[in-house]
């Protein structure tokens, strides 16, 4: 009995110190992309095609590239959005796309777009949850991958929600425009 105890509050002690620690959320990959993978396009020059951007940004010698997964498509999925359209609007050589996973469907996108006439291409995932080769996690509501050409990741983002990605969006900025030196 009093080792079922003992057990229980080490087991209660141990969860509340991962929460308490801030255990960082890992999704997507950190040292090398995934490779190619399609997607429907949404928004942006090549709508209504399946297409695979990574294969698009590779082949047009693009210097560095930005990957957005999202679950949501709200207001601060906007948010890290436009912050990566400015960047891209300087900086024409820098590859970005949106891509929704995990239930986010087409017209969750045209209606961002018809509301906030975003750069970015928004297209959503061929394979339902994302391509399995990236390993998004179901807890990141939001990872976004930064890549210089080669496939290289610069740096890496997860978000629990698209609240705590909207409060990073100057981070993810200056991430991609770093990526591009």
């Amino acid at each position: 009995m009093r080792a079922t105890r003992f057990l229980g509050l080490a087991l209660v002690l141990a969860l509340a110190s991962s929460v308490a620690t801030g255990e960082e959320l890992k999704s997507g990959p950190t040292e090398k992309i995934g490779g190619a993978f399609d997607v429907k396009a949404i928004t942006g020059e090549k709508a209504g095609k399946t297409l695979c951007y990574v294969c698009k940004f590779g082949g047009e010698g693009r210097p560095a590239a930005v990957l957005i997964f999202t679950q949501k498509a709200d207001d601060n999925l906007v948010a890290v959005v436009k912050a990566v359209d400015g960047v891209q609007k300087t900086n024409e050589k820098l590859g970005t796309v949106v891509v929704g996973v995990s239930g986010v469907e087409a017209a969750d996108f045209e209606k961002l777009q018809t509301t906030h006439k975003l750069t970015t291409p928004l297209t959503v995932a061929a394979d339902k949850d994302g391509p399995e080769k990236y390993s998004l996690s179901k807890d990141a509501a939001v990872t976004v991958v930064v890549y210089q050409k080669g496939g290289k990741v610069s740096k890496n983002f997860a978000f629990k929600t698209t609240k705590e990605a909207a409060e990073k969006a100057s981070e993810i900025a200056s991430a991609a425009t770093a990526a591009l030196k």
